[in-house]
């Protein structure tokens, strides 16, 4: 008897964010594994992840191991910083490029999610090099813009034991009024004002916002900080540096909490009380422009491309 079942419900800025942006693709996200004839398919294209975002991730990778090096006295250059992100953008795009996360190529004692698997490989995306140089470039402009920065410069100049929180690949969560949320800060540092950074590889965003709020409210249930005394830093990367700060009103963090509350009681209205979830009370987004970039495409009706079997 197949006894499969989602984990627990949570709630995070990226489910909220799935889940408001098409209903089908957060039902393949949440219920992949309840279809036993489908779900190790599901499960591939899950793990998928695109240029941009393996982007992302490999900026906030470079900056959390320089701020390693600096706890050991090692002064990263922006020069060595481009360094490593061209070594892990190589890295990883061989991996996918190699299908590494397949079976028949797994290395031993990996896990299909801890190897890249680009949406771009899966899907067949036309001029994916010069995507993919194009990428890079973004990525060395973001951490040479931060790297050679004054920004930068205080926080390296600052005591290490100050620093709170460096970016782990854990998921750090706390409880909101009964509801788990996960929440992954980039750095938090107690040298004089107590300071949550959030690095931003893209373009400023409304959610933002409320999103360096909630942190400020994982800040009081970890650490006992005052949210009215933190003061939140969204540092937009490129095309050049921008930072954003800001200390929350009263009015701003309750705002926040009744956003998270009314999404996540959203989520619960459709969670099955028993058995698996009907697809059919998650409908495809009237926004088919998302479709092209959406990592279920090969399975849902709505995508325009097929998986090559």
């Amino acid at each position: 008897m197949d006894t499969w079942q989602p984990s627990t419900l949570s709630w995070s800025c990226s489910q909220a964010g799935r889940f408001e942006a098409c209903r089908r693709r957060y039902f393949y996200h949440r219920f992949w594994g309840q279809d036993p004839k489908l779900r190790w398919r599901i499960y591939e294209m899950r793990n998928l992840t695109t240029l941009s975002k393996l982007r992302g991730q490999i900026v906030h990778d470079v900056i959390a191991e320089a701020l390693k090096s600096l706890r050991y006295g090692v002064t990263i250059t922006p020069k060595s910083a481009k360094e490593n992100v061209t070594a892990m953008i190589r890295e990883r795009y061989a991996e996918s490029a190699k299908k590494l996360w397949h079976i028949d190529n797994r290395p031993p004692g990996r896990k299909i999610s801890q190897i890249t698997s680009l949406l771009e490989h899966y899907y067949h995306s036309p001029n994916l090099n010069e995507r993919a140089r194009e990428a890079q470039q973004m990525a060395w402009r973001c951490v040479e813009n931060l790297i050679g920065s004054e920004y930068w410069a205080g926080i390296a100049g600052s005591s290490p034991a100050g620093w709170i929180e460096i970016e782990e690949g854990d998921f750090p969560s706390f409880d909101l009024d009964g509801i788990k949320i996960y929440a992954k800060i980039d750095l938090a540092h107690s040298n004089g004002a107590n300071t949550i950074i959030d690095w931003k590889t893209g373009a400023p965003n409304d959610a933002d916002k409320d999103q360096l709020t909630l942190y400020s409210m994982y800040a009081q249930s970890k650490w006992e900080w005052d949210p009215s005394e933190t003061t939140l830093a969204a540092v937009y990367l490129q095309p050049e540096l921008q930072i954003k700060t800001f200390t929350p009103t009263p009015d701003e963090l309750e705002a926040v909490r009744e956003h998270v509350k009314e999404s996540f009681a959203r989520m619960m209205e459709l969670e099955p009380a028993y058995g698996p979830a009907d697809i059919s009370g998650f409908p495809i987004s009237e926004n088919s422009s998302q479709c092209a970039w959406c990592r279920f495409q090969g399975i849902c009706e709505g995508g325009k491309l097929k998986v090559e079997d």
